[in-house]
């Protein structure tokens, strides 16, 4: 297929812009001339990160916001870009109070004066898609309206198809650069972009943070205004805060206590991806605000990941393997998490690769431990080695090397590891309460009872459908029935073996949870226990009187 920009692009001078200043920053080797006719191996070049991002913010509001994309994504793109693009700042001059109050009428259908008796002429944050502006409500609350700048979506939706002619150059011309897939990363921008450019979503995101955290005593999250929010209007309560990266300001400052701030903050950030499964995946120190009592303010919902509970188990246990230095456990869960293409990837290498990055752990103390060290390396080395992980994983431990970043920065006498430890200790305790367990284990006993319960009349329907066709089987009618009584003696046995495990393991698991009465046990491990030997018993006396033959 043969590209041709006057073909394919509808605004050519765009296009001759963006490869004049991707030229201009050393990067026309890769373009030579938007043909690539040198399918070389290309060598990227230490300085090649500060160059793009240099590139980027020459570019404008739509690359500045792909670099901060890609920087939350190392799993497709290599760590010191994503260390680079990390500190591309979203700051762009703002537009005109003329054009704010024709957004405002446009969406609300009112004057700006009619809906806001105060409402700041000159905005308190400018970004690449949208200004905040300071306002209040007739019933006299103060508010953060945000209103999207005009026009965005037109001016990022040409830079996108430009984004994606470039990328299938590379794609087409350079085997190196095609490794790192360019034409998905654009149409995962795409994606994103089309997520933030409405804002109905980010107030749907804020609502449910607010919900999250309602009774929380070190959290808060500002309330939606939905008669006062559209697609191009976001009007929230506004939160009196200092950003987080002017914490040094506080220092001193009575009722304020820097490390009891940053481990309220390292701790929101757990129980939204640890309790909660859905968490702000964007938390860099201007999302997060200080306020008085030492609380933690967060805005800008626009990013957020999701973890169900599968996502949410293992990352406990991956997080729980880091905290104790479990090197086996880290790569196991790892591996069960990538999808992983064995054609693809050579995974005794990976294992080897990855037992290199954490074995330094047990030769440190717990409070020198970086996670983001393990975390980046081995997130480097998921793309090195082709494996596949989940986006809201990779999300999370993006956040993880950013609260970390953060609480080096601001209080490096914070530690990481060992506040971590209690919390998910906790989890882990509160995951294996007898009534959580109990309801796991009948949610699997009944799975696999429906299983077996079924299963005889599948096979014989099946054996039947095999019969009427051209392959004649000849199973007698007692043969059939004496499978399926089989069967169904097999299923309960599995059953009752399922259960006697179940609470055996249960009763060990409980054996520090309660003063112990007997042999150094708690009742409740008792009270397992005497319910696995029943089980046990019932198996065993059910094994002895079967019958040797079913006529």
């Amino acid at each position: 297929m043969k590209l041709n920009p006057k073909k394919d692009l509808r605004d050519l001078a765009r296009f001759n812009q963006i490869i004049l200043i991707l030229t201009k920053h050393g990067f026309g080797h890769i373009l030579d001339k938007f043909k690539i006719k040198k399918p070389k191996r290309i060598v990227l070049k230490k300085a090649h990160p500060q160059r793009l991002r240099k590139a980027f913010e020459e570019l404008g509001p739509t690359f500045v916001k792909l670099g901060q994309i890609l920087s939350l994504r190392p799993d497709l793109v290599p760590i010191e870009y994503v260390k680079e693009l990390s500190s591309l700042q979203d700051r762009v001059p703002p537009f005109s109070y003329e054009k704010v109050e024709k957004i405002i009428q446009e969406e609300l259908k009112k004057p700006i004066n009619e809906l806001f008796p105060y409402f700041s002429k000159e905005p308190i944050a400018s970004a690449s898609i949208a200004q905040v502006h300071k306002a209040k409500l007739k019933n006299g609350t103060i508010v953060a309206v945000k209103v999207q700048r005009p026009n965005v979506k037109e001016i990022m939706d040409t830079d996108i198809e430009v984004m994606f002619y470039v990328a299938k150059l590379l794609e087409k011309h350079s085997k190196n650069l095609r490794e790192f897939q360019p034409t998905k990363i654009v149409e995962e921008f795409k994606n994103w972009t089309e997520k933030e450019l409405d804002f109905r979503r980010e107030a749907k995101n804020a609502k449910r943070f607010y919900r999250n955290f309602k009774n929380s005593a070190t959290v808060k999250i500002p309330k939606v205004y939905d008669q006062y929010s559209t697609r191009r209007v976001l009007t929230t309560e506004f939160i009196d805060g200092i950003e987080l990266h002017k914490i040094n300001k506080l220092k001193g400052k009575k009722g304020y206590n820097v490390n009891q701030i940053i481990k309220n903050g390292f701790d929101s950030i757990l129980t939204q991806v640890f309790v909660h499964g859905f968490f702000h995946a964007d938390p860099h120190p201007g999302n997060i605000l200080i306020l008085k009592g030492n609380k933690i303010g967060l805005v800008d919902f626009g990013i957020v990941g999701f973890f169900n509970k599968r996502l949410k188990d293992k990352s406990i246990e991956l997080f729980y393997g880091i905290v104790q230095e479990d090197i086996d456990s880290i790569i196991d869960t790892f591996m069960d998490m990538g999808l992983i293409n064995e054609k693809e990837t050579n995974i005794d290498a990976f294992r080897e690769d990855v037992l290199e990055v954490i074995e330094p752990l047990q030769k440190s103390s717990l409070d020198k431990v970086k996670i983001s060290y393990v975390l980046e390396n081995v997130l480097d080395l998921a793309l090195k080695h082709h494996v596949k992980l989940p986006v809201d994983f990779v999300l999370f431990g993006k956040t993880i090397l950013e609260i970390e970043g953060v609480g080096l920065e601001y209080a490096p006498r914070f530690k990481f590891v060992e506040s971590s430890k209690p919390f998910i200790e906790k989890l882990i305790k509160r995951e294996f309460k007898i009534n959580n367990m109990a309801k796991n284990l009948m949610k699997n006993v009944a799975k696999y009872g429906k299983l077996f319960r079924e299963l005889p009349d599948q096979l014989s329907s099946a054996l039947r459908r095999i019969q009427k066709g051209t392959l004649r089987v000849n199973i007698e009618d007692t043969d059939v029935k004496k499978l399926a009584v089989d069967i169904d003696k097999s299923s309960n046995r599995l059953t009752y073996g399922m259960l006697t495990a179940a609470f055996l393991i249960t009763g060990a698991l409980l054996v520090k949870i309660g003063k112990p009465i007997w042999g150094g046990f708690p009742l409740v491990s008792i009270l397992c226990f005497l319910v696995a030997i029943i089980f046990a018993i019932t198996l065993f006396v059910s094994i002895e009187k079967e019958p040797k033959e079913v006529k």
